[in-house]
């Protein structure tokens, strides 16, 4: 297996049916309903499959790689959970939000439930590489929690460099990516070396990843992207895109521009005006540019490994950066 579209249309449906076959108690219901919830609500179960590749790709089987992949979501959907909440999100993979469905303190007790579960999980690992993976997962959540907090503090800061932001997507989104993808070349027993390179790769890539996400939430639709848009722009939450906004402004056209970022101005004219605004400034071209230019990097770095790890990375790099949603 070297193209990883081919084996991500192939693994989803089975790992969904072993998250949702994943073994939680009745009682309490209000604290294990919703992770059933979060299980079956959908999701593109990026992470787990780009984990199980890498491993297939060691000649490892998706069932042996299947409680670290398993883990590696749990962490992700336990970050969704608490993300909703702290950024009064409503929709999730198109659903209502957890916190919304049920309440805050249920979203709140659910996720670190979620949280400890995934522990759990990778823990039931019979490999010789345990003990390996371990502390790779266990500094990837972590970063993904110091990535959140420095995405809260940036809302109440107006000294954020658009070289902040770079870390702090590196560390909130790019993180987990790459510890999935550096765990699944564990699990095939990959040289450190060759571990090296894949986690700058998929770090590349995962920034590349975040970026083009915050170009979806202002192109893009609710249908399309599963969640609310419009709520990133109406916090004034400081993306590459804002920041490269303001930094192209004039003293009046940033006031313009702030007059636009709030909920009465979105949900009059919807996001469209503001769309052209960005377009007018050039702030959409210069956040493309960014983009190629991580994606460009991850492909440069991604020649440096051997078949067929090269051509899975490639593949996955293709595959993560043409999506809509």
């Amino acid at each position: 297996m070297t193209d990883f579209e081919t084996y991500y249309r192939q693994y989803v449906s089975w790992f969904n049916d072993q998250l949702n076959a994943c073994p939680l108690p009745e009682n309490p219901a209000d604290l294990y309903d919703p992770i059933r919830y979060a299980f079956h609500a959908g999701g593109k179960r990026i992470r787990p499959a780009l984990l199980a590749a890498m491993s297939d790709s060691y000649g490892i089987s998706r069932e042996s790689s299947r409680y670290p992949a398993m883990a590696i979501e749990m962490i992700h959907l336990f970050s969704l959970i608490h993300d909703d909440i702290m950024d009064s999100d409503n929709l999730r993979h198109g659903k209502p939000a957890i916190h919304v469905q049920w309440d805050v303190n249920t979203g709140i007790l659910s996720g670190d439930a979620l949280f400890t579960l995934a522990f759990q999980t990778i823990q039931k690992s019979n490999l010789p590489v345990r003990n390996t993976i371990l502390p790779i997962f266990t500094q990837s959540v972590l970063h993904v929690c110091e990535g959140q907090s420095y995405d809260l503090s940036f809302e109440t800061s107006d000294t954020v460099r658009i070289e902040d932001y770079l870390q702090m997507i590196e560390l909130k989104t790019g993180r987990l990516l790459s510890g999935a993808a550096q765990i699944g070349a564990l699990l095939g027993n990959g040289g450190e070396e060759e571990i090296r390179i894949i986690e700058t790769v998929i770090l590349a890539t995962g920034r590349a990843f975040q970026l083009q996400d915050d170009l979806l939430e202002l192109t893009s639709n609710p249908e399309n992207m599963g969640k609310s848009l419009g709520s990133d722009l109406i916090e004034k939450k400081k993306t590459f895109l804002l920041l490269t906004a303001y930094s192209l402004c004039k003293k009046k056209e940033r006031s313009l521009l702030d007059s636009m970022l709030t909920p009465d101005y979105i949900s009059k004219h919807g996001i469209s005006r503001i769309r052209d605004f960005f377009e007018s400034l050039g702030a959409v071209r210069k956040t493309e540019e960014r983009i190629k230019q991580e994606v460009d990097k991850a492909y440069h770095l991604a020649e440096k490994l051997a078949d067929p790890q090269e051509k899975l990375i490639c593949s996955f790099i293709s595959f993560i950066m043409n999506r809509t949603n």
